[in-house]
């Protein structure tokens, strides 16, 4: 239901403010070594091709404008002011409307400092925000021309939301979007902001992982080389031995080349994720446990990632992928570095490790695969073939 503008804002700027020790004015001064992603239920905010903002996607960098601040207790404090684009301060986090049910957000023009006075704060762009120094995040709700604090007993007048509940297959929940709920009688759900101070200013947001195409099958383990553990047959979704398993699993081709991964017609990088995520609406990507040389590493779930990196810009990063090698059907994980491969990882079965390898190292799940990257430290793995594991893709 809309409202009109004037009505709006005369109940906001009528109502009775809460009392607290007096605010501190201050001329909104962006802190441009205040930065980091905005997340909204743990998911960074990005920007959309129509320019709106949306819940998932390459974490835009922001910085905050604090124009005033109460201080609750010794800890505790309470601000309004703008969230700022950190690579253009000049933009800043508005919402389309005040007044309205699914406004949407975009970086517009920042409105620092009104005609009123210093430490004015647009309605469109104003946020309030609590803050615990012990902490780096703060929970922040779009405070538009309410002149209350916001607190556990006294709620903004808005709520913040994603426009989907769940996501998509590319890790979207689609716009960032604000109901007008003025009879909220408990806090929604914030957007978590950026406390920490960094010793630099905010660096340009890294290249966006695109993904394409996306296949799904079963991934079988050979282990027939092994003295004690024999095994040929498929993994089910903790990456174990089982034989009657029918899990399937989703390898989705992604573009890394920005890092050193480059695809051909033989071979793809991407990631591997549960097929189940077609149906679920999660975003979940298999990933090693570590990329520790001394032994041999499990495979966890964790989220997917929405970018990649420049290798040029960061020669020192690693990156561990997963390499589908389309004529052998092989799947492999390939460590780069400065553009370059310089590994790829063997797989074993971690039960009983200690006494058939001569190795000593941490079992992630005894009854799980594992993947070591050889060097001199575990050289006793080269007396042994490594196994096999094959993406059986379904026809």
């Amino acid at each position: 239901m809309a409202f009109p503008r004037a009505l709006l804002l005369s109940a906001l700027l009528g109502s009775a403010a809460v009392t607290l020790a007096a605010p501190v004015f201050t001329p909104c001064e962006v802190n441009t070594k205040q930065w980091g992603s905005i997340t909204y239920e743990g998911i960074p905010l990005s920007l959309g091709e129509d320019g709106s903002v949306e819940v998932g996607g390459v974490p835009i960098n922001f910085a905050v404008a604090t124009c005033q601040t109460t201080q609750t207790d010794r800890y505790d404090s309470q601000s309004k002011g703008y969230l700022v684009n950190a690579n253009d301060p000049s933009k800043c986090l508005t919402a389309s409307s005040l007044d309205q049910s699914d406004a949407t957000f975009s970086l517009q023009e920042c409105q620092f400092n009104g005609a009123q006075m210093a430490g004015d704060v647009y309605p469109e762009q104003s946020f309030a925000w609590d803050f615990d120094s012990n902490g780096k995040l703060a929970n922040a709700y779009l405070n538009g021309a309410n002149s209350n604090a916001v607190n556990s007993t006294q709620p903004p007048l808005y709520t913040i939301k994603a426009q989907n509940d769940r996501y998509s297959f590319d890790g979207s929940r689609g716009k960032l979007l604000v109901d007008y709920t003025p009879s909220l009688t408990s806090l929604p759900t914030p957007i978590q902001i950026p406390q920490n101070q960094l010793p630099v200013t905010a660096t340009q947001p890294p290249p966006a992982l695109e993904c394409s195409s996306h296949t799904s099958g079963q991934i079988i383990f050979n282990n027939q080389t092994s003295s004690a553990n024999q095994y040929k047959g498929p993994i089910n979704g903790k990456w174990e031995a089982q034989a009657d398993e029918t899990t399937k699993f989703v390898f989705e081709e992604c573009d890394y080349s920005a890092a050193g991964p480059k695809n051909d017609n033989n071979a793809v990088y991407g990631r591997i994720r549960p097929a189940t995520d077609l149906q679920d609406s999660k975003f979940q990507c298999y990933e090693l446990t570590s990329t520790n040389y001394d032994w041999v590493n499990g495979v966890e779930l964790d989220g997917c990632g929405y970018s990649t990196f420049n290798f040029a810009d960061d020669p020192d990063q690693p990156l561990v992928v997963p390499r589908w090698n389309k004529i052998s059907d092989a799947i492999e994980w390939v460590i780069f570095q400065n553009g370059t491969q310089l590994d790829h990882a063997y797989a074993y079965t971690q039960l009983d490790f200690d006494t058939e390898f001569g190795v000593t190292q941490y079992v992630w799940d005894a009854h799980g695969i594992g993947f070591a990257f050889v060097d001199a430290d575990n050289q006793n793995l080269t007396k042994y073939p490594p196994g096999l594991v094959t993406f059986n893709a379904d026809s």
